[in-house]
């Protein structure tokens, strides 16, 4: 499925404990494809999982992904990134190399 770096795992690990995301699961979809075709992705909190969605965990965090995203998961890198100007997580497409797309 996707990977997912340590650091945001246990960022999202603690969200979920401490009430900031009360959301059954993420759900990763893809946002946008660029120019050139590439996918780019998006978390979103998510209740509902639909009869064609893949529900699956990465480090004990619940996933959701529908059937269109599902091919391109292998793809994708989540981080939680902290610099002097942000902090939060990045989606990365690991085939394409644009930039990052932050969620905060």
């Amino acid at each position: 499925m996707l990977n997912m770096t340590e650091k945001a795992g246990e960022q999202f690990k603690a969200a979920i404990a401490g009430g900031a995301l009360d959301a059954a699961r993420l759900r990763i979809f893809i946002d946008h494809r660029c120019h050139c075709g590439k996918a780019h992705f998006a978390l979103a909190a998510e209740d509902d999982v639909n009869p064609d969605d893949t529900v699956f965990d990465v480090s004990g965090v619940p996933f959701v992904a529908d059937a269109g995203t599902v091919p391109e998961l292998p793809a994708v890198e989540i981080d939680f990134v902290e610099t002097a100007w942000t902090r939060g997580f990045a989606i990365r497409n690991k085939n394409h190399n644009c930039n990052h797309h932050m969620m905060q």
